[in-house]
């Protein structure tokens, strides 16, 4: 009997998890090892900040798909992967495998110092959820709580306009070291200046972070108050040692285009970078495509299948932004809609993506 180790919850696992509901692999134990009860999509994460959708809603109960799938599900933070002698390393205990998945997701960058106090990291994603919590909090004590995002790619444009929408009184700014929404086309950037402007969200450019202490952000040309900030300004891998495995930048897993970390080892998603496209952005409409083929890999991996599926990343891609009031923009390529119907493509999308088939 071979043993499989899936390292992390990430949405690559939660498919292998879907697949193994439908068609279980027999004579092979698969174990899954993660400190997150939850696996939160990202997609559906500023509809709940708005309250049209519930926490459970936008999450996965990690142990609840382990066991209808046959997996054994262990609770523990994973502090090293070890090549060479064939174990996930936790804090507790050291786990052997035969072969290995790898879908640890990432983590915020800070490109400056900070003491954290009323600072948010976005990842994981968790630490918004509950950061919700304490904005309520604060908004009873506050009339006006000051909100503050930095960075403004997608993730902090698309916070931005959804706590105002929860918070509606709060004073919400966007202060970035460059312009907003770098990978979208000039009329959506055009349209998003707009909506910010229209909803009372003050967008500070060019003006790079460069210390977060006693409530109060110092950029090289200003300092700004705030109550809570949030940091979206970039991300990072996850703080696992990959004894013995290639990694890349900051802590990413480096894999072919087959997603092989090594022979027996595969990886996925925001931990890896893939050797033939380094410069590939870190983005879920990325992962998602590289999901079923993890799975299938893997399944070839364990039968001793060496015909494996080459993974090639899509050259233009859908982003869907939730814009706050069941609306949304749409941007591919050189197009751009914004309304309703952008909203109800995404909440398709994204319901039918949460949906788990016994």
């Amino acid at each position: 009997m071979k043993k499989i180790i899936l390292a992390g919850g990430g949405h690559g696992h939660i498919n292998v998890l879907k697949n193994l509901i439908k068609n279980p692999i027999k004579d092979n134990k698969i174990i899954l090892i993660t400190d997150y009860k939850r696996q939160y999509y990202s997609g559906m994460l500023a509809g709940y900040i708005e309250g049209i959708y519930t926490e459970k809603e936008i999450s996965f109960d990690v142990p609840k798909l382990c066991k209808m799938a046959n997996v054994c599900y262990i609770e523990q933070k994973i502090i090293s992967i070890d090549k060479e002698k064939q174990r996930v390393v936790t804090e507790s205990e050291a786990y052997s495998y035969d072969y290995l998945s790898i879908n640890l997701g990432s983590l915020s960058k800070l490109n400056f110092n900070t003491d954290f106090k009323g600072v948010t990291l976005v990842k994981p994603i968790l630490n918004v959820v509950n950061a919700k919590k304490k904005i309520i909090n604060l908004s009873k004590e506050k009339q006006h709580p000051k909100i503050t995002f930095i960075g403004a790619g997608a993730s902090g444009v698309e916070l931005a306009l959804s706590f105002k929408a929860a918070f509606p009184k709060a004073d919400i700014s966007i202060i970035t070291a460059r312009d907003i929404l770098k990978n979208f086309n000039n009329k959506a950037k055009k349209s998003f200046e707009k909506l910010l402007y229209q909803k009372g969200i003050r967008v500070i450019k060019n003006e790079r972070v460069m210390e977060v202490r006693d409530n109060k952000i110092f950029t090289y040309k200003n300092s700004y108050n705030f109550d809570h900030a949030f940091v979206t300004s970039g991300f990072s891998g996850p703080d696992v040692a990959f004894d013995g495995f290639m990694t890349f930048g900051q802590n990413y897993l480096g894999v072919d285009e087959n997603l092989l970390a090594s022979k027996n080892t595969l990886a996925m998603g925001d931990v890896a970078t893939i050797k033939k496209y380094p410069s590939m952005p870190k983005a879920g409409v990325y992962a998602i495509r590289e999901a079923p083929i993890l799975y299938e890999n893997l399944l070839k991996l364990i039968n001793g299948d060496n015909d494996f599926k080459a993974y090639r990343p899509q050259e233009k891609y859908l982003q869907i932004i939730n814009c706050c009031n069941k609306k949304a923009l749409a941007n591919y390529g050189n197009f751009s809609k914004y309304g309703k119907i952008s909203w109800m493509i995404k909440d398709k999308i994204d319901r039918d993506y949460m949906k788990v088939e016994k």
